[in-house]
């Protein structure tokens, strides 16, 4: 645990540094959200930059880049970031419409033989080949579309399908994302700018200045290992210091022991710390790696809730009264590897709203308890272990 007196120190900061969004609007919907982007890319004046893990070729990403090629033929630039293992199914056919409707591509870390073409000799570029391999495990999982430098879209959407009712039908995910304006839309477009140019290094003093200001404020990335650390014992430091309530979603939560032991000591100190996962996720074993967290947190009192009406993607949080959404997960690719994105909620209807929705998908999943986790297959139980020893690259 943290010693008391970095608890009450890091709880002064956190009491100095207030900021507040704009604007903010909550989406639980995927149909909602989506549409309240396209009308804000209609709306666009001078730029639009979007980063995606996931851009699908599908009816979404279609109608997504339709829209995006239709700003562009009235002046409006458009740069779109997607990553190189996430939308690796989709780079040829979105790099082909991207070149058409002069939309600017750019993917992140791309795998060596999606470069390939006919007739090029496979290792023509042994240099570049081996570079990609290096960096196949760091990954841009960030999902933000910023308008005019002023607003922006924010959450753990991927442009896919899945994650619009109107488009999926019953297999739909439970997914979250906001939409905010402020002064702090800058960092993340500062953020933008330094990826699409690889240029990290030469900051102004501005610059600098933007990122210490956002640095667990309203905006938290994790560029640099120093904001990854900054981020992890804020949250810590938030879980320590909770008064009333932790209630927390995300699709993947495989963590690391510091998070553990603060939820439990929460937990046994009377916080309501309720977790809620995915019964089943995209990728098959991830429930039953969770699920080897269950028996200690349930001990100290923390409920554990898996979502039953579909696949739960959402990646929120709720403190007392103060909110995260975001991209992030709690694992240890977040944490170590990936790029990621979240903003920080703090208005009174933005906390009602994700209290709103967590109590209904708290109502859509079934808790688990000792009695029902011991019930578990054993072989599910023994292979959750087994897989924690590959939890660094979960």
């Amino acid at each position: 645990m943290l010693p008391d007196t970095t608890v009450q120190v890091a709880l002064g900061k956190l009491q100095l540094r207030k900021e507040q969004w704009e604007s903010i609007a909550v989406y639980h919907s995927g149909d909602e959200f989506f549409d309240s982007l396209e009308r804000a890319i209609e709306r666009a004046q001078h730029s639009i930059h979007i980063e995606m893990y996931i851009f699908a070729f599908d009816r979404l990403g279609k109608r997504l880049l339709e829209r995006l090629g239709q700003v562009v033929l009235r002046g409006v630039k458009v740069r779109l970031i997607i990553d190189g293992i996430g939308s690796s199914s989709s780079i040829y056919q979105v790099r082909e419409i991207c070149d058409r409707l002069k939309i600017e591509l750019k993917v992140f870390h791309e795998l060596p033989w999606t470069r390939w073409q006919v007739g090029r000799r496979i290792f023509q570029r042994r240099l570049s080949f081996l570079r990609a391999l290096q960096r196949v495990n760091n990954r841009n999982h960030r999902k933000v579309c910023i308008i005019d430098a002023k607003r922006a879209f924010v959450g753990s959407m991927n442009v896919i399908e899945y994650h619009c009712a109107s488009l999926a039908g019953a297999k739909v995910w439970r997914d979250c994302g906001v939409e905010v304006a402020g002064r702090e839309v800058a960092v993340l477009e500062e953020s933008f700018k330094e990826l699409w140019s690889r240029r990290r290094g030469a900051l102004t003093a501005a610059r600098r200045l933007r990122r210490a200001l956002a640095s667990g404020v309203l905006v938290r990335l994790n560029v640099r290992r120093a904001q990854r650390r900054e981020n992890y014992l804020d949250l810590l430091v938030r879980i320590v210091g909770a008064q009333r309530r932790i209630w927390i979603e995300n699709a993947y939560f495989v963590p690391d022991g510091s998070l553990v032991r603060a939820l439990r000591a929460a937990a046994e100190g009377g916080v309501d710390v309720r977790i809620v996962v995915p019964a089943v996720s995209d990728i098959f074993f991830i429930p039953w790696v969770t699920s080897a967290f269950h028996v200690g947190l349930l001990r100290a009192g923390v409920r554990i809730f898996e979502y039953t009406k579909g696949m739960m993607h959402a990646k929120t949080m709720l403190i007392d009264d103060w909110g995260l959404v975001g991209s992030s997960n709690l694992n240890h690719r977040s944490l170590l590897h990936d790029l990621e994105a979240d903003v920080v909620l703090e208005s009174t209807e933005a906390s009602r709203s994700l209290e709103q929705q967590f109590e209904l998908d708290c109502n859509g999943s079934r808790e688990i308890t000792l009695d029902t986790w011991h019930e578990r297959p054993v072989i599910e139980r023994m292979l959750g272990r087994a897989l924690l020893w590959m939890r660094w690259v979960l």
